[in-house]
């Protein structure tokens, strides 16, 4: 969006600058036959007006609407470009949201597989306490304690 912006004011300023550009030869040339015209040079007063006739026909006021339409321009490219960091910013906003909401589910799926491993683990121990007996214990025990004598 925000290169649109720029295109349109540099396809505006083009089009000011070649308006003022045309206008500001009519206004010299048409000063220029003035001038031979008071100093009575009729022959470069026909290659003047020859030369007038072979520019384009720009007026004062178009170079205003130009320049008007320049202005608006740069207001529509500053719209533009604050349209799209409004955008730009939604589009974070978004983003983070759906980053967070991933997290959080993969926060949920780690605490669930840890439940599920603590639940095995805790069974795993009830087995092994179930098929140890005391006495197997207390005879591992002697032995150790008898070991350790030596």
């Amino acid at each position: 969006m925000h290169c649109v912006g720029i295109q349109l004011e540099k396809h505006c300023s083009r089009a000011r600058s070649k308006a003022l550009s045309a206008w500001e030869k009519r206004t010299d040339i048409s000063t220029a036959i003035n001038v031979a015209t008071k100093k009575k040079i009729p022959k470069l007063v026909q290659e003047l007006k020859v030369k007038l006739d072979g520019l384009p026909q720009v007026s004062h006021t178009a170079v205003l609407k130009r320049k008007e339409e320049h202005l608006a321009s740069k207001v529509l490219k500053s719209d533009l470009h604050k349209l799209a960091n409004r955008r730009f910013g939604r589009a974070q906003e978004v983003s983070t949201e759906r980053v967070i909401a991933v997290m959080s589910l993969w926060a949920k799926h780690e605490e669930s597989v840890a439940m599920e491993e603590v639940k095995a683990l805790g069974e795993a121990v009830q087995e092994v306490e179930l098929s140890v007996q005391s006495a197997d214990v207390d005879a591992a025990l002697d032995i150790h304690s008898f070991a350790n004598r030596f």
